[in-house]
């Protein structure tokens, strides 16, 4: 009886497991790894407001498109309009869900899903959530960016 007990507390377990194996992270290679570590950071850098992104971060030919903005910018536009939305407001949480990572070469097409809290002032918290395309451009320095396109997913 008890191992019948066990064997049926086994299978529950295995099948109660197996959603969330298949929701974990993908088994990446070290060049996939490196470039999402980059992603990472530069997020990291990013809600820390510390003026690393996108400075450091870009390529100095990036070009970057967002639903805020009616038409493609430059890394220096970029750089300009993080400066100003620095001041506007702040990222209290978010959360970076990665969905592929395509090399061929020296780039690298990453694919992810943001879930991100801004405030402004004591206003509300704002919600958002984004699909988020980037390529990156591995160079002497490492990974840059070269393109990163975002569009809203709805509230």
């Amino acid at each position: 009886m008890n191992r019948m007990m066990f064997a049926a507390s086994v299978a529950l377990f295995v099948v109660a497991m197996a959603p969330v194996a298949q929701a974990q992270m993908p088994t990446w290679s070290a060049e996939q790894a490196a470039a999402w570590k980059v992603v990472e950071q530069s997020w990291v850098d990013d809600v820390a407001q510390n003026g690393k992104w996108p400075t450091n971060y870009a390529d100095p030919q990036m070009v970057v498109w967002s639903s805020e903005f009616a038409a493609p910018r430059g890394k220096d536009s970029a750089v300009r309009w993080t400066k100003f939305l620095n001041g506007q407001s702040k990222v209290i949480q978010y959360e970076l869900s990665p969905q592929s990572i395509s090399l061929s070469g020296n780039t690298a097409v990453v694919t992810y899903a943001l879930t991100i809290v801004n405030q402004r002032g004591t206003d509300k918290p704002d919600w958002g959530k984004e699909a988020i395309v980037e390529t990156l451009v591995r160079g002497e320095g490492g990974w840059k960016f070269l393109s990163s396109t975002s569009f809203a997913l709805g509230k």
